[in-house]
């Protein structure tokens, strides 16, 4: 598919009707048309650029950067450090100071005369602000520089012109901070002076409050007194006493049940009377220390013979004497081990019911009562000394209030005294700042440059120039070329016909395929009807009509009907323009007969039909007129009748030629569209506006009756359009009726020669 054939389906591809594409398509084919125009203007462009840049004064640029190294914030403030996001946001500050009268002002005392060539011819009283329109400062994101630049006539004066700046602006801040510095050391004086006084006061105060109350002074620097620390002493002791007392009554009510049930005492026995008396009770019994061992020490021989008797067992039989052996012996100890613990428990039940329960809770009894004596000993202490200690809470509290206030008044004269030493009078501390990149002569000039400024002056020519198009455009709003009619309506160019000098017969020879077959002119009919014939619709009823009165439609129609006759196809033309019936008029058939009388009549359609059609001398065309005009041409129309002529006409004739009003004027076309196959629309693109003939094929399209194509026509040969251009005009064929004679012979006498005829004509208008 070529470019033409694609921007020709390009509206069946993005939807009907026209849309922003197809515009921006349309204009870009004008400004195809228009090239010569872009170019020349895009030319001029680019020679004024040339030219101002050849004629403007140059401008050089010197700059240099400033860096704050550090900010103090109110001396007065106990967290004042140098905080690199506090510098950060208030560097706009800065930014602005730069470019401040006050700061101007001085850069302008500093110029020497000779550089001062950017303010001649401005007024004294307007120097700032010149200098400020080609001074510019910046503060790059997240960093502490500044950046200032300055546009001047000359490289010189733009760095001394920065130079002058920069120091105007150090020493106003320098300015700025002396003064405050001498402020805030008269008032740290005061400060200091004040703080003396309450610090001293503080001091003396705490001496004779401690003097007076008998206050000791640890090692940590707490303060104490000899009744606390006893009072402190008595209760830790009175506590201990008080969880002794509690377990010794817990033992004795433990003990007293174990031996009302009858439980076995021996847990509470060390709990009570502790490892060393246990042991001397448990020997006594006969159960001490070295019975523990012996019984330990058998286990152990127990042990050893059960494994000896296992590997021996591995080499001989139950039977031999050294395993009857092990295995007595592993019995006998078996059996003593048994016997023992037989006779310790034994004898241990007969001595907790005889001797060790009542021991027992004796014991518990008198340490019951050793530790309440020693609770309530120390209680009677703790209660005197307690009487003392409380007289005391008042000054113990009076001294930790007057040690919290001189805390206070001591980290406050501190830091009176360190921000003192911060202020130098001589020496800028609380803001410092360094030019880390001075200002430097530049001799390459920084506007205009020539590429950037051929560039934009190229850029807005091309500009102009298509708004020149564009405006052009919009002024002469009509079609200038067939594939610009295609693209834009999505439509077929089923033949273009030329201007046509007006002929002066009546009927048929007025009609110029009838009257000249051999012309041009009637060539581009035979090529229209060869375009209907062979499309790919259904076409045998068309209906023909155009966006305006006076396009033509009439006798583009008058000479298609002829051309349909010619080629041996019996065609019906049926004038149904009931408003104003042009091809009535161009046929002389006006009289009462007509569509509209038989539209109107009441007998059979098929009577009525054939008593109401014409024919005017040339086989296989018969012409059905308008008729008397009717009050209501849509109506008619839209009756039943209408389609039963159009039926009945389907039956009789092989092509049906509908001549209907301007689709733009009255709705009869659409009427008149969905009775039939398809519409061709005639366009006269020397008169038809493109929005008007948009609009037509849209309101076809709506009303759902199919554009079989479209005809221009009234296509001058001096219009200096594209129409035209390689469509068989001006190249020596036409229509001979010789040739139809020939044809005709040579058809095969089955109706097929006039269609032969026509693919003839196709092939020869192609």
């Amino acid at each position: 598919m070529n470019t033409h054939e694609r921007l020709t389906a390009l509206p069946e591809m993005t939807g009907s009707g026209p849309n922003l594409l197809n515009e921006s398509i349309r204009f870009l084919q004008v400004v195809r048309r228009k090239l010569v125009t872009l170019i020349i203007c895009t030319i001029v462009g680019g020679i004024i650029g040339v030219a101002w840049y050849s004629m403007a004064t140059r401008k050089y640029e010197s700059s240099s950067e400033i860096m704050v190294l550090k900010t103090d914030g109110n001396v007065l403030n106990e967290n004042n450090q140098p905080n690199q996001r506090a510098i950060q946001d208030i560097m706009p500050t800065y930014q602005r100071v730069l470019t401040s009268d006050r700061v101007l002002e001085g850069a302008i005392k500093r110029l020497p005369t000779q550089h001062r060539i950017d303010l001649k011819g401005v007024a004294k009283s307007r120097w700032s602000a010149e200098l400020k329109k080609n001074l510019s400062v910046s503060s790059t994101r997240l960093t502490n520089l500044l950046s200032v630049r300055y546009v001047s006539k000359n490289p010189k004066t733009a760095k001394f012109v920065v130079d002058a700046i920069v120091e105007s602006y150090l020493e106003y801040m320098h300015e700025i901070h002396k003064g405050n510095s001498k402020e805030s050391l008269v008032l740290l004086n005061r400060e200091k002076s004040q703080n003396e006084i309450a610090l001293r006061e503080k001091e003396t105060e705490l001496l004779n409050l401690k003097r007076e109350t008998g206050i000791l002074l640890q090692g940590n620097d707490k303060n104490t007194h000899v009744i606390i620390e006893q009072t402190v002493k008595l209760n830790d002791a009175l506590v201990e006493a008080q969880k002794k007392t509690l377990e010794s009554r817990a033992l004795l009510m433990s003990v007293e049940h174990a031996l009302a049930t009858g439980t076995d005492i021996q847990p509470y026995l060390q709990q009570a009377a502790g490892d060393i008396s246990r042991e001397f009770l448990m020997r006594e019994l006969g159960v001490g220390a070295n019975d523990a061992y012996t019984v330990a020490k058998r286990e152990d021989e127990l042990l050893t013979d059960q494994a000896e008797l296992q590997s021996k067992l591995q080499t001989y039989g139950p039977n031999h004497h050294q395993i009857r052996q092990l295995e007595q012996r592993i019995k006998n100890t078996e059996a003593w081990l048994a016997g023992r613990a037989h006779s310790v428990s034994s004898t241990m039940k007969e001595v907790r019911e005889r001797e060790l329960g009542p021991k027992l809770l004796e014991m518990v009894k008198q340490r019951l009562y050793q530790a309440s004596a020693h609770e309530a000993a120390i209680r009677e202490d703790f209660e005197v000394i307690k009487k003392q200690a409380l007289s005391l809470n008042g000054q113990m509290a009076q001294i930790e209030i007057v040690e919290m206030d001189l805390k206070r008044v001591r980290s406050y004269y501190d830091l009176v005294l360190e921000q003192m030493k911060k202020i130098d009078i001589g020496f800028d501390s609380g803001l410092k700042i360094s030019v880390p990149t001075p200002a430097k002569f530049m001799l390459g000039a920084v506007a205009p440059k020539i590429s950037t400024t051929v560039f934009l002056c190229t850029l807005l020519g091309g500009i102009f120039g298509l708004g020149m198009i564009y405006v052009t455009d919009v002024l002469d709003d009509r079609f200038r070329s067939p594939d610009e009619l295609q693209s834009q309506l999505g439509l077929p160019m089923l033949a273009m016909i030329r201007e046509m000098e007006p002929l002066h017969g009546v009927g048929l020879d007025g009609v110029v395929t009838f009257a000249k077959p051999d012309s041009l002119e009637s060539e581009s009919f035979r090529t229209l009807r060869s375009s209907i014939t062979f499309s790919s619709s259904d076409t045998q009823r068309l209906v023909v009509t155009s966006t305006e009165p006076g396009d033509g439609k009439t006798t583009t129609l008058a000479n298609l009907a002829v051309a349909f006759a010619q080629a041996k196809k019996k065609t019906l033309l049926i004038d149904a323009d009931l408003r104003r019936p042009g091809m009535t008029q161009l046929l002389d058939l006006k009289g009462p007969l007509g569509l509209s009388q038989i539209l109107r009549d009441t007998k059979p359609v098929a009577e009525s039909c054939l008593e109401n059609i014409f024919n005017l001398g040339i086989e296989n065309l018969d012409v059905m007129p308008s008729g008397p005009r009717p009050s209501n041409p849509s109506e008619l129309l839209a009756s039943e009748r209408f389609n039963d002529i159009i039926a009945w006409a389907e039956s009789h004739y092989e092509q049906i030629l509908v001549d209907a009003p301007p689709v733009l004027a009255v709705t009869d076309p659409a009427i008149i569209g969905r009775l039939v196959d398809g519409a061709v629309v005639v366009i006269r693109p020397d008169k038809n506006r493109r929005k008007l003939v948009l609009r037509a094929v849209e309101s076809f399209r709506a009303s759902g009756v199919q554009v079989i194509g479209i005809v221009a026509n009234h296509i001058a040969n001096n219009s200096g359009t594209e129409y035209g251009y390689g469509y068989g005009y001006g190249y020596g064929y036409g229509h001979d009726d010789k040739t139809d004679m020939v044809n005709e012979d040579e058809g095969d006498g089955d109706g097929n020669s006039g269609e032969d005829n026509i693919e003839a004509e196709t092939r020869l208008a192609a």
